[in-house]
């Protein structure tokens, strides 16, 4: 394995942080169950930590988040962290600056003359998936080696290269799953690791009954908000009026035709993202008064916007659920609201994209003694608070912070939050149990941005 690096500064987006690093690439077997596999590489940057300490690695999300990219619009996320030592952050196989980046070369090509229902959507996801996946392997890629156990070792790879035997992680979403894999596999290894918006090992394809539970109590806090004096006593059921609207005649805005679908598969991606949720009531407020204005762009996007790329679809893929949640998930779908769109285009893409499936051993619990801190919140819509209390059954010194208000982010900004990692990084068990987040609905749909949510 060749390891590359020199001095660099690292410079925000918006020119707000300059910090001096060293960045670098590693070369890494593209398949390390292949014998004779070729490399691949994994970009990298590190960071000196403001006095002696273990390092930690970051595993952002996704799959499929480049850290080097998010580094530089969210420098904060990681900069509190150098406080005990040295910070590392990579771009996972595939994905960023690690090469190859395997991002799809087409487009979807849906029409914005009139409504697309689930069917065709999800026909032009596999039929897109399909030709991405043909045209990174006729470039020599083995989509066979795009895995969260390879990614694991990755992580151990580049950890040792960089001369550390021991280190920490801090993963949340599928950056909690891949950690997840870095603990079973390289357990000797860690120190202890830092686990938010949990993601377990069979946690990759969502259950319904999960997303009717966050839209209840989204609504029981609709019809209680002094914000929206009395407007929204019904979520649900606004939400439903909407749908049947849609479905008989759908609404055009600027050229766009935005049918029940659309509304159904976006209000379902924006159920982890906190300011879609402070304005999920006042939107369907404004659909039922027949104005769909802030939906047009999000719908163009959906129907022309760049195809998937092949990494994540394999990652997720390889992932994949046990036949018993798989079950579950189907009998759920039958009877939800939202169906099954919390997962489309998964799992049906599988057979688009051929690729491996790792089993389920690799779905089963992680049983570990390593030192753990797990952090959720009440209103994640993507990795339920439910997600983190299976995990911690299966860690010996495992510690849980249940964050009020917190959508599918880590709330390390709430001071409470702040000083439980300061003293768990410091070998002590916090003892913050619960933490909250101040939370407000936006009432009225023109604080919108123009093309945003």
């Amino acid at each position: 394995m060749r390891l590359r690096i020199h001095p660099h500064v690292m410079v925000a987006r918006d020119g707000s942080r300059r910090v001096p690093c060293e960045i670098g690439t590693l070369e890494v077997p593209e398949n390390r169950t292949r014998p004779g596999s070729r490399t691949i590489e994994l970009a990298f940057a590190r960071f000196a930590g403001g006095k002696q300490g273990l390092p930690l690695i970051f595993l952002e999300g996704g799959p499929g988040s480049p850290g080097l990219s998010t580094w530089k619009e969210l420098p904060d996320r990681y900069l509190p962290f150098l406080e005990y030592g040295e910070v590392v952050v990579f771009d996972q196989r595939g994905t960023g600056s690690s090469r190859p980046c395997l991002e799809s070369p087409f487009t979807r090509d849906l029409p914005l003359d009139r409504a697309v229902g689930r069917a065709e959507f999800l026909a032009e996801c596999l039929t897109k998936a399909a030709a991405t996946a043909a045209f990174w392997r006729a470039r020599g890629v083995d989509a066979d080696g795009y895995t969260t156990e390879q990614s694991a070792d990755d992580v151990a790879d580049l950890m040792s290269a960089l001369g550390y035997e021991t280190f920490r992680t801090v993963g949340g979403s599928y950056g909690s799953h891949l950690s997840l894999s870095v603990i079973r596999r390289h357990g000797d290894r860690l120190d202890r690791s830092i686990l938010y918006a949990v993601e377990g090992p069979d946690d990759t394809f969502k259950l319904p009954s999960a997303t009717d539970r966050h839209l209840a109590r989204l609504a029981a806090m609709a019809a209680e908000a002094p914000e929206l004096d009395g407007r929204v006593p019904d979520l649900l059921g606004l939400m439903e009026r909407v749908f049947d609207r849609l479905a008989k005649t759908p609404a055009e805005v600027d050229g766009v035709v935005i049918g029940e679908f659309d509304v159904k598969y976006l209000t379902t991606s924006g159920l982890g993202l906190a300011p879609f949720l402070r304005r999920l009531p006042g939107l369907y407020l404004a659909m039922d008064r027949g104005d769909c204005t802030p939906w047009a762009e999000h719908v163009r996007q959906l129907r022309t916007g760049p195809a998937e790329a092949l990494m994540p679809l394999v990652m997720d893929c390889a992932s994949g659920a046990t036949p018993a949640r798989l079950r579950r998930i189907e009998a759920e779908a039958a009877a939800s609201p939202l169906g099954d769109l919390m997962n489309l285009p998964f799992p049906d893409i599988g057979a688009a994209v051929r690729g491996p499936d790792l089993g389920d051993g690799f779905r089963a619990p992680v049983r570990s003694g390593v030192p753990a801190l797990l952090v959720n919140g009440t209103l994640d819509g993507r990795t339920p608070e439910t997600n983190a209390h299976a995990v911690l059954k299966g860690f010996a010194n495992g510690h849980f912070i249940l964050v009020e208000n917190a959508a599918h982010q880590f709330a390390y900004e709430q001071p409470e939050v702040s000083a439980a990692v300061r003293d768990f990084l410091g070998g002590r068990t916090p003892s913050l149990s619960r933490a909250r987040m101040d939370f407000a609905f936006v009432p009225d749909p023109r604080e919108l941005a123009p093309r945003g949510f």
